[in-house]
């Protein structure tokens, strides 16, 4: 009888994806055996046969790197069972949390909260920006609110995660008007109460952007942290969450944004703070490719304008 290898491996994949897997199975385990698979020839050949095309073909585009076995093993580990990562460093005990998850520049981000003004924190489609949903509640900032789509708050991105440590959320349906003004005004209230607004600065949800040059292509960028930080006085701290091949998590907080001066219209301090998060996004793409999200490459393909 033939062994059907896509069945075994999507049955695993399941228990992994499962509650129970992120509380059960052993981290280190659970990364090398997801590294180990990452790395056959069955995974790369047939498994991931579609995904290997899509990065070949961004990796083509961009000219980023030219692609390679060791660079495609590594870009199908930094999201195969993404979702059982994210349930699993929720579930870490303190000592096994500080042995696998490192955080850079964590005085920054607490000498700019301490202000009591506020921060958003900036993330992106790079990397595994959904492990700040338990990362700052566990560390001690339980007014730590996350903005999240209601498709996304309801899929199995929160399913799983320790709810002693999961993060409030912002949640929308959709960016009308009026709803856009109504999750601005709650976050606005978040920040003025010296409370902490996480959110993702590379979507595409919303109505309005700014186009800027980007990785060779001209893509629009949604300002609404912008105008956010500009009515509250918050500081912009931009957040870049990256696991290693081995499953160690760096979690690097940068310096804040700055946000011009007073002489400035709000068009244009508005521009000025998008460009420093546009620059630092294309910097990290540029310098690892294997942590863009799968979507986003294809979306990056289906942009047609160029510079």
């Amino acid at each position: 009888m033939a062994i059907n290898k896509r069945s075994i491996v999507n049955k695993v994949k399941n228990y992994f994806s499962s509650p129970r897997g992120g509380k059960t199975i052993p981290y280190r385990t659970g990364s090398f055996l997801i590294r180990w698979f990452c790395g056959t020839s069955y995974a790369r050949n047939d498994y991931f046969k579609k995904k290997v095309r899509l990065i070949n073909t961004f990796l083509e585009e961009t000219k980023i790197k030219e692609s390679s076995p060791e660079l495609i093993h590594k870009m199908l580990n930094a999201f195969f069972l993404k979702k059982w990562r994210i349930m699993a460093i929720s579930n870490l005990s303190s000592k096994k949390f500080k042995k696998y998850v490192r955080i850079q520049n964590l005085d920054v981000f607490r000498e700019n909260y301490d202000k009591g003004k506020g921060v958003i924190l900036v993330g992106s489609h790079l990397g595994l920006a959904e492990v700040a949903i338990s990362l700052f509640p566990r560390i001690g900032y339980t007014d730590f609110y996350t903005v999240i789509g209601s498709r996304g708050a309801e899929s199995e991105k929160f399913t799983g995660i320790n709810k002693n440590i999961e993060a409030k959320t912002l949640v929308f349906a959709n960016f009308s008007d009026v709803e856009l003004i109504k999750l601005m005004m709650k976050a606005k209230h978040v920040l003025e109460e010296g409370g902490i607004i996480h959110l993702l600065g590379d979507g595409y949800h919303g109505k309005s952007s700014l186009t800027f040059p980007f990785i060779g292509k001209l893509r629009g960028f949604r300002g609404s942290y912008a105008e956010l930080a500009l009515s509250t006085d918050a500081q912009i701290i931009p957040l870049f969450i990256i696991p290693n091949d081995h499953g160690r998590i760096t979690v690097d907080l940068r310096q804040p944004l700055d946000k011009g001066s007073e002489e400035q219209s709000r068009e244009e301090r508005t521009a000025h703070i998008i460009s420093q998060y546009v620059e630092q996004l294309a910097k990290e793409w540029k310098k690892s490719p294997q942590f863009v999200n799968w979507g986003h490459m294809t979306k990056y393909l289906h942009h047609i304008d160029k510079e």
